[in-house]
């Protein structure tokens, strides 16, 4: 996303297409677990998020995409099924902010009706994190990058 920065720009955007050779056989869709409202206390080393998200029964999960910034520090995504048990369908110890990457699954994981995706984030706001800007501040969401984001991405399609 793009955030203004306090002066004039300019910028030259490209866009690349690649049709499909062959029919479409699934349209794949983006949807992100998100959380507007948070507040990362100062100095706080390891604050937990979480949010949750309900996709189609039969959905089929390709790939995850965690975003966060600056104070971003770790990442889980869970399956939780109808009974409460949980599966999990990525596990990032390590975010960086520097390295946004899109986890491809090897195969889908099918989602059953009930089920949920939960997804957690964890900040590290301390005076520790090196890439933290402020960390006497409290932190809430904004699209600036000295501001921080909840989101989790999931990537589907419905057979």
């Amino acid at each position: 996303h793009y955030t203004p920065n306090g002066k004039a720009t300019r910028d030259q955007v490209k866009l690349g297409l690649r049709y499909a050779k062959a029919e479409v056989k699934h349209e794949v869709v983006t949807k992100g677990a998100l959380k507007f409202q948070f507040a990362i206390p100062p100095g706080a080393p390891n604050h937990m998020v979480t949010a949750n998200l309900s996709l189609p029964a039969g959905a089929k999960v390709i790939s995850m995409i965690p975003h966060m910034h600056l104070r971003g520090k770790a990442a889980k995504y869970e399956l939780v099924s109808p009974d409460g048990s949980m599966t999990t369908l990525l596990d990032v110890p390590k975010y960086d902010f520097n390295w946004q990457l899109r986890y491809e699954r090897k195969e889908p994981v099918t989602v059953e009706r009930g089920s949920m995706i939960k997804y957690t984030a964890w900040y590290d706001n301390s005076k520790d994190n090196p890439a933290n800007p402020d960390p006497t501040k409290t932190v809430r969401w904004g699209d600036q990058t000295f501001n921080e984001m909840m989101l989790g991405y999931v990537e589907y399609y419905v057979p």
